[in-house]
């Protein structure tokens, strides 16, 4: 057999086909790096990590190259256009339900060619719904601030109101202790505070939020050396944690709150707490 493989193809042709594919292969890695460290300049710069310069969202085989290399594109353009998104601040008008919903989308894959005007329709189209999605954004952070229903955890504090934001809230399982010292906010409760950041900011005329700038962020940071019934100060509240994962907070804008009371609040209800909310704190 081996003398047959010999007579179809020389040692020489072998060598020469093998160092050829060796070549490619250099290039093509060669290739790759340029474009990972390309995709990190331009998308990676201004965020606090590098993942939308990654070229594969998973582990790749060489069994289907084709079907890798259109996987590969269709991710770096799924990431690009996050980015795109992302660094025009149209998230920050968005509830966390719209956020989940376009995440899904472009997991899917529904999205257009990322082209210029691709990029400009799809952007105009957002701005023309900032209102609407600023409005929605915002009634998101005042109904998770208070309680709608009274005998919940959060409605059996009196320091809550029902029908209105008021200057100081008590947020339950917002917080969690470190094994060592220090908190963190529960993961389930970053959206919310991110939300309540940018909404803030938003009504303060001073556009989105960004990271490291977040109020998220800000909280994060203050936690990690936090002891609890100690306040953590951010431009726009400060928060005490506590060990039964309860966090209070103190607005320090109160014209920020009066505002999303104006925008969000319904006028027929009482602006003041009756009987059934006159529970003691906890």
């Amino acid at each position: 057999m081996t003398t047959d493989i010999l007579q179809r193809q020389t040692i020489a042709v072998i060598c020469d086909n093998v160092a050829k594919a060796q070549t490619d292969i250099a290039q093509a890695f060669l290739l790759l790096q340029g474009a990972k460290d390309r995709l990190g300049a331009t998308l990676g710069s201004q965020r606090p990590y590098q993942a939308d310069a990654h070229l594969w969202e998973r582990e790749i085989s060489d069994h289907d190259l084709p079907r890798v290399g259109h996987a590969s594109a269709q991710y770096v353009a799924k990431n690009a256009w996050r980015y795109v998104i992302d660094f025009c601040g149209i998230t920050a008008y968005m509830t966390e339900k719209r956020q989940n919903e376009l995440r899904a989308q472009m997991d899917g894959g529904h999205f257009p060619a990322l082209t210029p005007e691709n990029v400009l329709s799809t952007l105009q189209g957002f701005t023309g719904q900032v209102g609407t999605l600023l409005e929605e954004s915002a009634q998101e952070v005042f109904d998770w601030l208070r309680p709608s229903n009274p005998r919940s955890s959060a409605g059996r504090l009196k320091t809550n109101q029902r029908w209105k934001l008021g200057y100081k809230v008590i947020v339950p399982y917002a917080v969690e202790a470190n094994w060592t010292r220090g908190y963190h906010l529960n993961y389930h409760r970053e959206a919310n505070f991110r939300s309540l950041g940018n909404v803030f900011s938003l009504l303060d005329g001073n556009g989105p939020q960004h990271y490291p700038d977040d109020l998220s962020t800000q909280l994060r940071a203050g936690l990690e050396q936090a002891k609890a019934g100690e306040w953590v100060s951010t431009p726009y509240l400060t928060l005490k944690p506590y060990r039964n994962h309860n966090a209070h907070l103190d607005f320090l804008r109160h014209d920020l709150v009066d505002k999303l009371n104006a925008l969000c609040g319904d006028g027929s209800l009482p602006g003041h707490e009756g009987a059934s909310n006159a529970n003691h704190a906890v």
